[in-house]
């Protein structure tokens, strides 16, 4: 999303982001709205519409997200090299599982020694990929259900699914370790919903 928007050189309206992203406006407008309060996007004013009603909205990146925005586009050029290998979803997870171990904040012996609940592991996860730049947020049906309404590598992730999932896969797995919940199955379904991906985190059989 902030690569695209960054790609229009300028302010831009909702509709015309969301006819390039191939997403509902009110989806965009959450995701923009989502960038707005990190600071990585910032709304501009609109001319005033010469009949009645309010002036259309429009977004443009922030001056001091050019960074972020440059990261992104090396994230999709990245993902396009690691897909044309042909273990590219295996090379993906182990990426994602080095990415989990920079997050470690303490030595092995911190990690807890006991079976965590499904409850704790989920907001475990939750709160640890909200960290990380996704919004994470528990499905109220389901406790084992995670939605994901943000993606800190959507365009890449879009263009290069099987490798930038893979990655977040990995990354997933790793965090399940250092929680303790190593036997936890954590399956990642993209774009399952027309606003986010699902992650499904099965707890290990009783035995």
């Amino acid at each position: 999303m902030l690569t695209r928007l960054g790609e229009y050189g300028g302010a831009c309206p909702v509709d015309q982001l969301a006819r390039s992203c191939g997403q509902h406006p009110n989806t965009v407008r959450e995701h923009l709205e989502a960038l707005v309060e990190s600071g990585h996007v910032q709304r501009a004013p609109a001319p005033q519409p010469a009949g009645r009603g309010r002036p259309a909205r429009l977004y443009q990146v922030a001056e001091q997200a050019t960074a972020p925005a440059a990261a992104a586009t090396l994230a999709s050029v990245l993902a396009a090299q690691l897909a044309a290998r042909p273990d590219a979803p295996a090379e993906g997870i182990a990426a994602g599982r080095a990415w989990a171990a920079t997050l470690r904040t303490g030595p092995p012996e911190a990690i807890p020694n006991h079976r965590p609940s499904v409850q704790e592991v989920s907001e475990n996860i939750a709160g640890a990929l909200t960290e990380t730049g996704f919004a994470a947020e528990q499905s109220a049906e389901d406790a084992t259900v995670l939605r994901l309404t943000r993606c800190p590598l959507l365009d890449a992730a879009r263009e290069h699914p099987d490798v930038v999932c893979s990655v977040h896969l990995g990354l997933v797995q790793g965090l399940l370790d250092d929680a303790g919940a190593s036997g936890t199955r954590a399956q990642l379904l993209p774009f399952a919903a027309s606003d986010a991906c699902l992650l499904r985190l099965d707890p290990p059989s009783a035995s």
